[in-house]
């Protein structure tokens, strides 16, 4: 991109290129480049999962709250709240090879525009505060809404309801099917109490339901599916839906909190999430539909002469499920100086039918065959580590005269290693073989000298005192980061492979000033 434009891949000087397209026909088609002045691997190698876009994001709020100490024992807390977005973004996404772009010559060749689309939310909740001798009630209703402005957004279901594999004749590539969306809402209820249980314990019990937006990205990204025609292009796009529920998750903790002696504090907790409607991705192979120029606004002026079809698509879907549950336990000690510290450890065990939004498990829907096959199975979430060892140990202290406050501090964290087998297999795939558990311990000296006026921090940093070479990525079997792949070398490879691993030893010296 130069300036407010992006580059025009015709006449663009700093890269060579093929004298053909290196895909279907059309002007934003990306050749096979090869950049003659930074040998760029994005656009060597048919530029392979390259992408760029400009995109700009404004929104307006109004909101009226309000707090009531009604009496001693109650505290009400209420509010209003609306908003609403302007939401413009103008881009290319490349996959394997191929751009995917609109313009106003050729509007089948889809970027991942989103335009005359102007969501918004609503929220009102009340909440009252109940503080009695023995015990302390909080309860609370909450009312969410979202609509993600979409003239057209609404095309995975039809008017009955039915949904892709129920009704054959569903196509997203169909303008005549398309319908406005409309907002999504729910009711969440909210508890939570607290009491003594002797005099240096509480105990605690909350459960409460929470309302989660899918992101503009899951909604709107290139939702007008107007690709550049044929199954491999298709294949490869994934799809926005305008029409995706809001995440709801079920929350419930249990726990106490133990005062002990010398500023010794005790917590223990267990807890559990159930989550539905969790966004991810859908493959569908679909019965074509022939776009041949008629029964919409056609403004590419295309000709019965020059159909267009497309038969196969990933869209987004808010089908998948999954819950979180476990157990923590923290140990702390606080004070504003001298030795103070924090230690927990959690264990938990993760599980659901899809770990992100990319990654599908629930096989593949058949328009011809009127069905979904494949099982939704809930198997370990690749990102999930079942234990997590964390804390900090500090001291800090002041000797007087020029030096106003020194001391120092240790980090360290201890993880399970990350599900090493069938990151994004079929349903039902096990990831029981894990990698490596990572290890880091970070360390920090710092003095705070009393010169005058002024009160400069001088600090010693080290990050990754023990240099361990921690794995953070495992590879998705069968992309461009996995072994099997020709590209490897290009995605991951030992010069480029910047995500596989943690920080090694850094050590930072450095000087802060407040004033």
């Amino acid at each position: 991109k130069y300036g407010d434009q992006f580059i025009d891949f015709e006449t663009v000087t700093t890269v060579s290129s093929g004298v053909n397209y290196s895909g279907a026909d059309g002007p934003n088609h990306t050749k096979v480049l090869e950049d003659t002045q930074h040998s760029n691997s994005w656009f060597g190698l048919s530029n392979v999962y390259g992408h760029y876009f400009n995109a700009d994001q404004a929104h307006q709020t109004f909101g009226l709250y309000g707090t009531s100490q009604a009496n001693s024992r109650h505290l009400i807390k209420a509010g209003l709240q609306y908003r609403a977005y302007s939401l413009s973004r103008k881009g290319h996404d490349t996959w394997f090879g191929r751009t995917v772009g609109y313009s106003s010559s050729s509007p089948r060749l889809q970027t991942q525009n989103i335009g005359d689309v102007n969501p918004t939310e609503v929220a009102a909740y009340v909440q009252d505060q109940m503080e009695f001798n023995d015990m302390i009630v909080n309860v609370g209703l909450r009312y969410d809404g979202f609509n993600a402005g979409a003239e057209k957004g609404v095309w995975d279901k039809d008017s009955q309801g039915n949904t892709l594999w129920e009704n054959p004749t569903i196509n997203p590539f169909d303008p005549g099917q398309r319908r406005a969306t409309s907002m999504k809402s729910k009711l969440s209820p909210r508890l939570g109490l607290s009491f003594p249980v002797g005099d240096n314990m509480a105990f605690r019990i909350a459960n409460g339901t929470f309302f989660q937006r899918p992101a503009f990205y899951d909604l709107l990204e290139n939702y007008m599916v107007q690709m550049d025609g044929g199954t491999e292009s298709g294949y490869f796009v994934y799809i926005g839906n305008p029409n995706l529920d809001p995440m709801i998750t079920n929350t419930y903790e249990m726990g106490f909190q133990y005062s002990m002696a010398s500023r010794l504090k005790l917590d223990l907790a267990t807890y559990y999430k159930d989550i539905s409607n969790w966004v991810s991705s859908q493959e569908v192979t679909n019965i074509p539909f022939v776009d041949d120029g008629t029964g919409y606004g056609n403004p590419g002026g295309w000709s019965t002469s020059d159909p267009y079809q497309a038969t196969h698509f990933i869209y987004k879907t808010s089908d998948h499920f999954g819950s979180v549950k476990g157990i923590e336990m923290s140990l702390s000690r606080t004070g504003s100086s001298g030795l103070t510290g924090m230690a927990s450890y959690t264990y938990s065990v993760a599980k659901g039918t899809a770990s992100d939004k990319i990654n599908s498990g629930a096989g593949n829907i058949s328009q011809s065959e009127g069905r979904r096959k494949g099982i939704m199975a809930m198997t370990t979430l690749y990102w999930h580590r079942p234990h997590v060892l964390n804390g900090y140990l500090d001291y800090h202290t002041s000797l007087g005269g020029m030096f106003d406050r020194i001391g120092g501090n240790v980090t360290f964290n201890a993880q399970s290693g990350l599900p090493q087998s069938a990151r994004a297999g079929a349903a039902g795939a096990a990831l029981d073989e894990r990698a490596p558990g990572t290890i880091d311990v970070n360390a920090r000296l710092d003095a705070t000298l009393n010169l005058g006026g002024v009160q400069p921090t001088v600090f010693l940093m080290i990050e990754n005192v023990l240099n361990r070479r921690n794995v953070v990525m495992i590879a998705d079997p069968g992309s461009f980061f996995d072994e099997a792949s020709s590209y490897k070398d290009v995605a991951s490879g030992p010069r480029n492979n910047l995500l596989a691993y943690g920080v090694p030893m850094t050590m930072h010296f450095g000087i802060s000033i407040n004033y």
